[in-house]
This record gives structure tokens, sequence and C-alpha cells, in this order.
């Protein structure tokens, strides 16, 4: 008698498919699924560091400077699912906070600080430093998963910077031109004009020893009045200026410039031959230079204008009875715009008489030349002043500059724009002054590219791109082998977004993202239930419903009886497989069916 198996071979196969089917979606499934386990958050216990104070000067650069040390652990939670023999690796690293200047570098690893203050931060200002923290763990260790947070000021762990900036050292040029005085005459009005080389301006005048009736206007320098009766005779006047343009915030930085001189009051009482000229009369002239090429000037005689005189004009004036007269034109005459004048070469007075009878003055164009930046206001170039035509401009400029309100942001000197609408690439500016007009330091504006990320390790690159512009990135990250369990069977993380490109309109920060990649763990899980059927289907169902096998017969028994034909059943029957319609054998015991 033949015994029934567990099913036929459509139901044993169809089985199997659904089991496969139920397998490879459950792979497919746990591919996309967040497998690592909720982190268990470690304890930073961290000494803050006193403030570390650094003296510092604008435009030069201190480097190196005391690190920033970092005394801190890492400590396991005592609910952390960890082995015994499993330890944590904890890389630890400083961080800049948000308040952090672009100019103030500070190293990640060492924690030493370099840098150049820009012109424009004195002062005494602080920044915060932060600790970072990674975790590491042995990859065979499937179940701790300890990341270390990095820590914010309000958080904990952080260190304080004091800066103290100082000005930059002025350069100081200021000089007093030696330039001759004329000789004074007791009773009659006197006037002469001091003059200072070098320095930015404005100046502010002081003399001492002047003789009575004689004073010197602080602002514009110049001495005048009428000499006393009494006062003929030599007189030794010291002279000083103070450069008010150099350090307007400290007084005293650019020094004062003091120079002696040797002035002479004259009188009548030395010249008997005087009375000669009671009684004679005498013509003295008064003429104008080409020099003044726009404008006219008077022409003062003993204080009262007499004349309007233009370039390469003269006239002429008769003393009676003949005596000495004191001749004064304007020191400065407007120009057709407010930034060109014309200045008299020398000085604006000229003491005639009978012997010496000609005063001539000429003049010399001068223009105004401002200084300034593009965009407006990033530096502020020294320089500005009037200049005349044929003169040496200098003047220079700082780059890079940095910017202390849009963090992020610093421009770099592309060019000098000229007066005359030419440009020059040297940040230390000398042209030939020949008209009036601006020098601006033109920038390129270049914006802040950070690529980040803080897990599964640190990355922080940064670049400067220019403005308006494109910028490719691409970071050569490898798969990082995710914590825990899954890590252990071969799970790993990888970059999403290592390559891109930016436009850089504003200061830009690219977070590096990493997607989890179960592919290995899948496979492995899925071969692993394969083989788990294939072993429970081998040991379960066979042998729970083995295979019919033919009865034996007993030696004294009937003979079976003849087989009947297959053609309605199908099947064989002494072995019970089936067997096709057109076969003559079965295939397996071979029994001869027809």
């Amino acid at each position: 008698m033949r015994k029934s198996n567990f099913g036929d071979g459509r139901r044993a196969a169809g089985f199997f498919r659904l089991c496969l089917g139920i397998i490879i979606s459950l792979t497919l499934a746990m591919g996309g699924m967040a497998l690592t386990p909720r982190p268990v958050q470690a304890a930073i216990v961290f000494t803050p560091l006193g403030p570390q104070t650094i003296n510092a000067q604008e435009c030069v650069t201190f480097t190196p400077s005391a690190p920033l040390t970092i005394t801190s652990a890492c400590t396991i939670p005592p609910n952390a699912l960890c082995f015994p023999w499993t330890q944590p690796e904890y890389h630890f690293f400083w961080k800049a906070s948000a308040n952090w200047p672009p100019w103030l570098n500070l190293d990640q690893d060492t924690g030493v600080l370099t840098g150049c203050p820009p012109v424009g931060t004195v002062g005494t200002p602080y920044y915060t430093a932060e600790i970072g923290c990674t975790s590491q763990l042995n990859p065979f260790d499937q179940w701790c998963v300890i990341p270390c947070q990095e820590q914010t000021p309000a958080a904990g762990p952080h260190a304080q910077v004091i800066i103290n900036i100082v000005a930059a050292a002025a350069v100081c040029t200021l000089a007093i031109d030696p330039t001759f005085y004329p000789v004074a005459w007791e009773n009659m009005p006197f006037s002469t004009t001091l003059i200072a080389t070098g320095g930015v301006g404005p100046f502010s005048w002081s003399a001492t020893g002047l003789p009575a009736g004689l004073t010197v206007d602080p602002l514009t320098g110049i001495i005048s009045g009428t000499p006393a009766p009494g006062t003929c005779g030599p007189y030794t006047v010291t002279v000083t200026v103070t450069d008010l343009g150099t350090c307007p915030t400290t007084p005293g930085c650019c020094p004062d410039v003091i120079r002696p001189f040797t002035l002479i009051v004259d009188c009548y009482a030395n010249y008997p031959i005087i009375t000669y000229f009671t009684y004679t009369a005498c013509d003295f002239n008064v003429a104008i230079g080409p020099g003044l090429t726009a404008g006219q000037t008077q022409v003062l005689i003993d204080g009262t204008q007499e004349a309007i005189l233009g370039a390469n004009q003269s006239e002429t004036f008769t003393s009676y009875p003949c005596e000495s007269h004191l001749v004064m034109v304007n020191q400065t005459i407007a120009g057709p715009d407010p930034n060109t004048s014309s200045e008299v070469i020398g000085s604006n007075i000229k003491m005639v008489n009978d012997i010496d009878n000609y005063a001539y003055f000429d003049y010399a164009q001068k223009v105004r030349i401002e200084t300034g930046s593009e965009p407006t206001g990033i530096s502020q170039p020294r320089g500005t002043g009037w200049y005349a035509i044929g003169d040496y401009f200098s003047t220079t400029t700082a780059s890079p500059v940095n910017s202390d309100n849009q963090k992020g942001i610093k421009y770099i000197f592309r060019a000098w724009g000229l007066p005359d609408g030419s440009t020059n690439p040297n940040r230390d500016l000398v042209f030939t002054v020949n008209k009036a007009g601006a020098a601006t330091a033109l920038y390129d504006t270049y914006y802040l590219l950070q690529l980040k990320s803080d897990y599964p390790y640190v990355v922080d690159e940064r670049s400067w791109e220019l403005k308006d512009t494109t910028a490719e990135y691409s970071l050569a990250l490898q798969p990082v082998p995710m914590l825990g369990f899954w890590g252990g069977l071969g799970a790993k993380l990888r970059p999403i977004n290592g390559k891109g490109s930016i436009p850089m309109n504003e200061p830009q920060v690219v977070e590096i993202r990493w997607k989890k990649d179960c592919t290995i763990p899948a496979i492995i899980m899925s071969v692993l239930a394969l083989v788990v059927i294939g072993l429970v289907y081998n040991f379960g169902f066979r042998r729970r419903h083995p295979v019919a096998e033919l009865a034996t017969t007993p030696a004294k028994t009937k003979a079976p009886a003849k087989a009947k034909p297959v053609a309605k059943s199908g099947f064989c029957p002494k072995c019970g497989n089936r067997v096709r319609k057109d076969e003559d054998f079965c295939k397996k015991c071979g029994k001869k069916l027809k």
C-alpha cells in the first residue's frame, strides 16, 4: 500500500515560492530602514580655561600664541550597553563660536591662535572657543553607541580669548618747509605763511618769541600784524606744528614738529638817507605770473586794495613821497570747481622801496585728490588733500580686508582707480598729479564657502570664492562603517552630496549629508533565512510525510492483479510516480505500463 505525501509537487513548489517572496520583501524593506539604535549620549567633564590674553597690533600678524589646552574627558553613562572589553575612542577638537572673527585662525587640533587684525579693529574684544568631540567604536562592538556631542557656550565647555588690539603705528613725515621769511618793518603791516610738508592735516600752529604786534593764526599758520613801535631788531621765533589728521583719537602719536627761525623787524631809523625820500617820488611795479590760470588776485598795498590782476598782468604805482610799501596778494585763488585752486608760490607779500621796486607773484595750480574704496567704506586710505600739478601722490591700502559686521565676507584688493580714469594694480600707489579726482581702492568681494559634517566624522573645509561665481567642490569621502550591530554586519554610511556646485551670492554653508547603506546586512540576512527555511523543510516536512513505498508481497500470496491502464490515472501502480500519457514505462522504477 502507498502512503500519501505532505502534498503533491505543485503545493510544495507554491509554498517555497511564497517563502521566497516574503524573504525578498523583508530584504528590500530592511535595506531602507534606519537600523542603528538611538544612541546613548556620553557626558563631557571639562575644566574651563581662564581667559587667554593676546596683545596685537593692526595689520601685524601674531603667531604663534599660547595654545588653548583641552582638559576634558568623556564618561560612559551607566545605562550604556557596552561589552566590558570595549572602550570607545574619542577625538576632541577646538571649534570657533558664532562671534569668531574671520581674521582670527584657530587650529582645531593644537589650539594655536594666529591672525592679523585689520584696520578698524582697535579695542579689546573677546571671543569664545568651544569644544567639539567625535567618537569611534570598535567595529566588532555591535551594541555600544555613545557619541560625544559638541558643546556650546551655554551648555558647558568653552574658553575665552581676549585680544588687546592697538592702532597701527603712524608713519610720520611731518616737517616745516624751510622757506625764507621776509623782513618785517616796524609800524608797517606784515604777513607771512608757515608751510608744513608731509602729514595728513589739518594742522595746528603755535609760535613763541614773536615781537609785539604779531600773532600766528592756529588754523592757517599765517603770522600777521603790525610790529609795534620800538620793536626794531632780530627775534628768534620758535614755531610748533601739530598734525591733527594722523591720530584724531590719540593725540601725539605723530610727534609735533618744532622749528626755530630768525625774524628781523627793521626800522627807518637804521637808514638816515630815508630823509631823501621825503621830498622825492618813486615808482614800483606789481606783476602776476602765468601760473594763475583761472581767476584773479587782489593787490593790497599797505593793507588797502589797490588793484585786481590776472595772469600775466601788471600795474605800476607811484609813491610820493618815496617810501617803502608792503604789497600783498591772495594766498589762494579758488578755481572753476571746488576741487581746483591756485596757490601763490613762496610768500604772498613783498616790501618794495626805491631800491627794490618790483613785486612779482606767481601761482601754482592745485587740485584736490580724494581717497576712498569700492565697495564704499571697505577702506579709507590716507592722502586726501590738495596737491600741485606735477607733484607726486602716494598712499597704500590694506588687503585683504575682513568685515566684522558680516561674517564670512572679505575683500581682496584688485587695483587703484585713478583720477584720469586709468588703473594701477600696485597696492602701494605712487603717481604724478595731473588733475583733480579720486584715488579709489577697488576690491573684489569674496564669500566664505564652508563644507561641514559633524558625524560620522568631522568635516570642516573652507574656501573663499569670488562673489557671483559658481563654486565647484568635491570631497574624497569614503564610506564609514556604521556603529552597533548592523555596522558589524557591514552596514555603512555613504555621503550624499560630497560633490556639487553652489552659486556664491552670499556666504554659504553646505552640510554634508549621509545615507545608510544596509545592502550587505540585508544580503546576509536573506542568505541566512534561505538556509534556515531549507533546513526546516528538509528535516521537518520530509520526515513527517515520507514518500510512499511499494508494499512487500509475502511468499505465499497471490500474484498481484494485472495493472490497469495508465491512460486515466496518470500514475505508476508500482511507485506512484506521475507518468505522462504518451510514455510506455515509468522513468523512476522502470515498470512497463503498456
